[in-house]
């Protein structure tokens, strides 16, 4: 503001003595016009700041929260190592209850099926195969999901691990038993 100010007594400055007078049209010059324009706009700016910047920086944050959700989709619909058997590539148990699960209870938008790489294209390929197969069965109206594969590693364990894990800790737990009993007199 005070750039314009300094801009405008500097022109005012420098026009009198050339004897430039209001009946010669310099209040109609760019130079005092943009002045004026340039005051009302930068008031207008003023006033409704920040709401111009606060899109693009929604978007800022957005978008790697998006990132993250899309991966975090990717790695719940995904179907692992441990998801079929090692000597046919075929679909478990495991691996058909959760691609019906991704087919029939994950929200809409997101009901890709991701297939897990393995180290052989071939077997890689086996694998989607047999999804496509086991979908066809499972999937309402003859909607297939899209079925991709991935390179993400897989978390998480083996249920046979799991499984063996639980047992393990079942059977180390004591028998229950009541506390001796006092026997004190009091009652």
């Amino acid at each position: 503001m005070m750039a314009r100010i300094f801009k405008l007594a500097l022109f005012a400055a420098v026009a009198a003595p050339m004897g430039v007078s209001a009946e010669a049209g310099w209040w109609d010059d760019n130079i005092i016009t943009d002045f004026c324009h340039s005051i009302g706009r930068d008031f207008h700016r003023r006033n409704c700041w920040p709401d111009p910047f606060v899109c693009p920086s929604q978007r800022d944050v957005e978008n790697p929260l998006a990132i993250m959700v899309n991966n975090g989709w990717r790695r719940q619909n995904m179907l692992a190592d441990h998801h079929f058997d090692s000597s046919t590539n075929k679909l478990n148990k495991a691996g058909k209850a959760k691609l019906y699960w991704i087919i029939t209870e994950a929200p809409l938008q997101h009901r890709t099926v991701y297939v897990h790489r393995t180290i052989s294209p071939e077997k890689t390929a086996l694998r989607v195969d047999d999804v496509h197969k086991v979908a066809a069965g499972i999937a309402p109206n003859g909607q297939l999901p899209e079925i991709l594969e991935t390179s993400i590693s897989a978390r998480g364990w083996p249920a046979e691990r799991i499984d063996t894990i639980g047992q393990k800790f079942n059977a180390s737990t004591p028998d229950p038993r009541l506390p001796a009993a006092d026997n004190t007199g009091v009652e």
